[in-house]
This record gives C-alpha cells, structure tokens and sequence, in this order.
C-alpha cells in the first residue's frame, strides 16, 4: 500500500486500498519527470466502500469505472506537494472504441486529487491515456490498461 504523506489522494483512494481494490487494479499509470509525479488508478466502482461512493456521489456499480488521478512535486525524501494541473483523460476498449472520460477536480485541506467517470461493458480491458498540464510548466503523459471482469 502506498504511503499517504508520499501519496495524497484523500479518503477515497485510501479507502478503496482498504478495501484491497489496489491488488485487484493491477499496476497503476506512474509517469515522472524530474521532481513531478503523475499516478493514476482505475477500477470498477462496484470495488470501492459505500462511504467512499457516498462521499464523492459516486454509484457503485460493475458497469461503471471510476480513474483516480493525482499530481505531486517530491521536495525531499517523504515529502511530496499535491499539485493542480488541467488533466484530460480518455480510454480505449478492445473494439478499439475511444472515449473521453470527464474529470473533474476534488480538493480536501491540501491534497488536490483529480475523478473520472467511465462506462464499461465487462468483460473487457482498456487502454487509459492521461495527460496533464501542470503550472510547472511540464506535461505529463501515463498510459496504462486495466482488465474489468465480469459483473
């Protein structure tokens, strides 16, 4: 499990690693670049607590994914600063179909995260792409698939 001074993503992403949806979601997207760091997670969000889809008005459901992204600048060893950035998002399923998945920004005290909601039809895998564009003037691009069994 990742650590939460080293990875700020709020209640959500810690309570979805509780639930040991982070095992089940494979590896997440990592880009760096230089002292920034993008990570991003997608799950069904059948996977994720009641109280976490309550509290980000989120329905639980197997046909429904959610991508978790946040942005950070390490400043030394344990300490990382959650950072704003414009994050575009879409996904690629195995009938080679795109879509755009919406993102939109949650903040908590100082930790600055970023949700998107998708549609998939299990089973299936998709292809995510990310991009962000930070104040920093570095973009930052992950790619990464997740397989979604069947409900």
């Amino acid at each position: 499990m990742a650590n939460p001074t080293v990875f700020p993503c709020g209640a959500l992403c810690l309570a979805a690693l509780v639930a040991g949806v982070s095992a089940q979601a494979g590896e997440p997207g990592i880009t760096r670049s230089g002292d920034l760091e993008m990570r991003c997670l997608a799950l069904p969000t059948s996977e994720l607590t009641p109280e976490a889809a309550r509290e980000y008005n989120v329905a639980r459901d197997p046909r429904r994914g959610l991508l978790t992204v946040t942005i950070q600048r390490h400043q030394g060893p344990g300490k990382a600063k959650p950072l704003q950035a414009q994050v575009f998002a879409g996904a690629i399923n195995q009938a080679n179909i795109v879509s755009t998945i919406p993102v939109r920004e949650v903040q908590q005290g100082d930790t600055v995260y970023y949700l998107g909601e998708f549609h998939v039809t299990p089973p299936d895998t998709l292809r995510f792409l990310v991009n962000a564009n930070t104040l920093h003037g570095r973009p930052l691009k992950a790619e990464f698939t997740r397989a979604f069994g069947a409900p």
